[in-house]
């Protein structure tokens, strides 16, 4: 049989893991991350993008440059 302590330490940990605002807590975070996650594929393509389209105009100046 466990003690009234054992019995209250175990009840405490039960709680945090059901507590509402960590819920919340845990819910604005996965928002968070997501919005984090979209913004960031969004600048990685134009980033693939801007390289995409001056790389031509860079070989084009340098081969002019070195003529």
């Amino acid at each position: 049989m466990m003690s009234q302590k054992e019995l209250q330490k175990y009840a405490e940990q039960d709680y945090k893991l059901v507590d509402p605002e960590y819920i919340k807590q845990l819910e604005q975070d996965s928002k968070k991350l997501l919005k984090f996650k979209k913004y960031s594929i969004f600048a990685i393509f134009i980033t693939v993008i801007v390289i995409a389209v001056t790389l031509p105009l860079l070989r084009v100046l340098l081969t002019n440059l070195l003529n």
